[in-house]
């Protein structure tokens, strides 16, 4: 049953989120007409229309059609995505990420399709990227030691020219507009510009003088002559003459995140929640303060601004994506919703409407999506971080574990707490209602389960112990009576409910049919484990029992799709990326429809489709393109399950073929002198004379082999054969001291040969 991958399949449909965190100025328009492009200008805005939207969360790079209400994905990365940037002519991107092999991939806009891989250039990551105004070269900056900038032919692929800009951290990078042998870097306490000569770059640090302080500059942009302007860490933007300050303007309360200019002026946006924008010289024309508006709140933070035509893109650091009017400070409109910075692992799908699911995160928010829709529609603040989310069955209630060890049941409809307590002082990391809606279970890292009476006012009816570690999933049976767990210490315990009694009888335990399998232990799930993998390895499972198949989620950014049951270790199967980070948390719909996914510290919500056996549905599914650029959706799948599994070099040793390939023209030639035909062939016999037996030797050849040296030796036997003597109260002293002589002279020996050896 698992010698082949199932033939259902998940197709990625959306993807909730955007990255804010540690990212600035990684919004844009793109055109929607794939032939349309801008004029070469200036400045950092290209011609375009303001239909389609350009931004990344974990490893997807998202194109959003704001008119349609649809999401395409170029997928060619490998992990997190750290920063973007477009082309001056607006259809192309660059796209930068971290890991141990990091690239930047320049890809189409229009098709998701790979137009170049660069390769070999950095180290742990690529922290900023930038065309040149012509867009024949490309600059990335690495997130090495010391910070490395290369420029690219990037259509080739080729460094150019490759350099150490600085020691300490490099935020930003840009080409002086009009000019493709100068550049300008900045970060910490440092600004830097460069001169691009042949394959060489030099570099000479900005004057400030008495103008300005020295400050950390986190962006840069250009004004319509070509000067620089860095917004800073004080709230100001420091104008530049060349490499000398001419002026600092006061800008924000705050540091200054993100800068823009288009053909009509500036935008900035910084960390007070301020989006401002001015005109060419610098005089003010419009402010919006986002902390004000309806979906505001204190601490709204300004990570990018993007300034086009008549509206203005906002990213929040917490995930938001803002269109503004530049005519108009009433016109805020809400694209994107996320969770922020932190561990995302609590899911819950909706018991009776399939469109409807819940997360919660470190960010103590608990956000309720719209599959339909594809947004947030309800959403409530909380007082701690959350690790877990449970719906009754009737979806009446949603309960939440908390970080400290404490839970909390709300009403569904409106978030409206009925209970609230303190049971335990470690993480609350899995809780589940009983089918019939009596019980709750809730599952901490002290190690127990405890049985709550939802009819009783939530008191306290039981107790599961005898795990050894901490709970990482619970399910019940489908009858209420009985409860199982799984552990960090790879345990998996049945109990009877509501006691928490034991139950170790395996003849009984084999009856129980389980309401839900999320857990990732026990013989059915057996094959979602490589072979020597750790227990921990994967974190989350949920079983689809109607079509026998089960998707997981596991630390390495993957999701798989595993036959339901899948007995043996090793077993094939489907993946699935995107997420750059573990995958904490995965669900299947009340109605099978759909699977959603949830990563730990890329924060993202994926959607996907489940499509049974061969089901396409061209029409709703998203676009998926790998870096290969084939536009096949099936790319994102992955076959290579179904070749033999191969887990340790005994086993890869075992399964080398050490054949020599032999053409069709010698094969019958050496047929015959290895049955030893050839000298029966010259004496004038026949095959069919010479028989099966003519190849077979009567007698073992003459000559042999001898013995005649031994390398190396175990010293840890000579010492324990030297303790074994001393030890030996049979023989005598002298006999001993002999003993040892002789092992005294053999090392000595050993280590002569040795030593003349090399």
């Amino acid at each position: 049953m698992d010698r082949l991958a199932p033939e259902s399949s998940l197709r990625l449909e959306w993807v909730y989120g955007y990255r804010g965190h540690q990212c600035h100025n990684n919004l844009f328009f793109a055109p929607s007409n794939p032939h349309s492009s801008g004029s070469a200008s200036v400045v950092d805005s290209v011609g375009a229309d303001c239909n389609k939207v350009v931004y990344f969360v974990a490893g997807v790079c998202i194109v959003y059609d704001i008119l349609q209400h649809k999401q395409t994905f170029f997928m060619g990365h490998s992990d997190d995505v750290l920063c973007l940037c477009q082309h001056p002519e607006g259809q192309l991107f660059a796209s930068g990420q971290i890991g141990k092999e990091p690239f930047v991939a320049v890809w189409d806009s229009s098709s998701c399709e790979t137009k170049s891989l660069l390769l070999n250039g950095h180290q742990r990551g690529i922290s900023a990227v930038h065309f040149s105004h012509d867009g024949n070269l490309l600059v990335s900056i690495g997130l090495d030691d010391h910070n490395s900038m290369c420029v690219w032919d990037w259509r080739k692929g080729r460094i150019i020219a490759q350099h150490r800009t600085h020691g300490d951290k490099v935020l930003d990078v840009k080409f002086v507009p009009g000019n493709n042998s100068k550049l300008v870097t900045c970060g910490v306490k440092h600004i830097k510009f460069w001169t691009l000569s042949g394959n060489s770059l030099s570099g000479k640090g900005g004057i400030l003088g008495s103008v300005a302080p020295v400050q950390t500059f986190l962006t840069l942009t250009f004004d319509r002559y070509g000067n620089v302007l860095a917004g800073a860490l004080n709230g100001s933007v420091y104008q530049f003459e060349e490499n000398k300050l001419i002026k600092a303007h006061p800008m924000h309360k705050g540091a200054v995140f993100c800068l823009s200019a288009c053909e009509v002026g500036y935008v900035s946006g910084g960390k007070d929640g301020m989006v401002k924008l001015l005109d060419l010289n610098f005089n003010p024309i419009q402010q919006y303060n986002l902390v004000e508006t309806e979906q505001g709140y204190p601490g709204l933070c300004v990570k990018s601004v993007y300034w086009k035509d008549d509206k203005v893109l906002v990213g929040t650091q917490n995930s938001e994506i803002f269109e503004l009017s530049s005519r108009s400070t009433e016109k805020v409109r809400l694209l994107v919703q996320g969770h922020s910075e932190g561990e995302l692992w609590a899911l819950a799908t909706h018991p009776v409407k399939a469109n409807t699911f819940a997360t919660s995160s470190d960010d103590c928010t608990i956000q309720q999506w719209s599959i339909t829709e594809r947004g947030v529609i309800a959403k409530k603040q909380l007082e701690n971080k959350a690790r877990s989310l449970a719906y009754s069955p009737d979806a009446v209630f949603l309960a939440v574990g908390f970080t400290n060890g404490s839970f909390s049941v709300f009403r569904s409809r409106d978030f409206s707490e009925v209970h609230s307590a303190q049971i335990r002082s470690e993480v609350i990391h899995e809780l589940k209602f009983s089918p019939d809606g009596a019980h709750l279970a809730v599952g901490s890292n002290d190690n127990y389960v405890d049985i709550f009476s939802c009819l009783q006012n939530w008191k306290k009816v039981g107790q599961c112990s005898g795990n050894s570690s901490f709970i990482t999933h619970i399910d019940w049976s489908q009858d209420g009576k009985f409860l199982q767990t799984n552990s960090g210490a790879a345990e998996r315990l049945v109990y009877k409910m509501p006691s928490g009694k034991r139950l170790t009888s395996k003849d009984e335990i084999d009856k129980i049919v389980w309401q839900t399998w999320t857990g990732v232990l026990g013989q059915e799930v057996a094959g979602i484990w490589e072979k020597y993998t750790d227990t921990n390895d994967v974190n989350a499972i949920d079983v689809n029992f109607e079509q026998g198949v089960c998707v997981t989620g596991d630390d390495f950014g993957l999701v798989k799709l595993f036959k339901f049951p899948t007995f043996k270790k090793g077993a094939k199967f489907k993946k699935y990326t995107g997420h750059s980070a573990h995958v904490t948390n995965v669900r299947f719909t009340c109605d099978r429809k759909r699977v959603i996914t949830v990563g730990g510290a890329d924060h993202a919500v994926f959607q996907w489709r489940f499509l049974i056996g061969s089901e396409e549905d061209e029409s709703d599914v998203a676009k998926v393109v790998s870096a290969n650029g084939v536009s096949d959706s099936e790319a994102s799948d992955s076959e290579l399950s179904n070749a033999g599994e191969v887990d340790s070099e005994i086993e890869r040793e075992a399964e080398q073929n050490y054949d020599r390939f032999v053409s069709k023209e010698y094969a019958a030639d050496l047929y015959k002198k290895e049955r030893g035909l050839e000298n029966g062939l010259a004496s004038g016999k026949s095959v069919s004379e010479m028989g099966d037996k003519a190849g077979k030797q009567k007698h073992a050849p003459s000559t042999g082999l001898a013995l005649e040296f031994v390398f190396g030796e175990k010293t840890h036997i000579k010492r324990q054969r030297v303790t074994d003597i001393k030890r030996d109260s049979q023989g005598t002293r002298e006999d001993k001291k002999q003993q040892e002589g002789t092992i005294r002279k053999k090392t000595s020996r050993q280590s002569e040969i040795r030593k003349n050896y090399e």
